[in-house]
């Protein structure tokens, strides 16, 4: 599913982040190493995901701004054509 131009897949690193928390938190209430491990695992992972979501979300942004300025420009060309037309 998409909401504009961002996958809502990528956000699946909130839901890691909150998940291996609560592995790590079963994890050492019932004192399974193991347990704690995977939980810690996956709140990197969820990191990493967060991480590769926002500098795609800042690249959007900046080609977004690109595209405005390129309008811009072709507009103003176009105005001053038609001046001297």
């Amino acid at each position: 599913m998409r909401i504009g131009t961002i996958d809502l897949e990528q956000l699946r690193g909130i839901n890691q982040k909150a998940f291996g928390l609560a592995k790590e938190v079963v994890g050492t209430v019932i004192g399974n190493e193991r347990l704690q491990d995977e939980g810690q695992a996956q709140q990197q992972r969820g990191t990493e995901n967060l991480k590769a979501f926002r500098k795609q979300a800042e690249a959007q942004k900046h080609e977004a701004k690109a595209d405005a300025l390129e309008k811009k420009q072709r507009a103003a060309q176009r105005t001053k054509e038609e001046a001297n037309a």
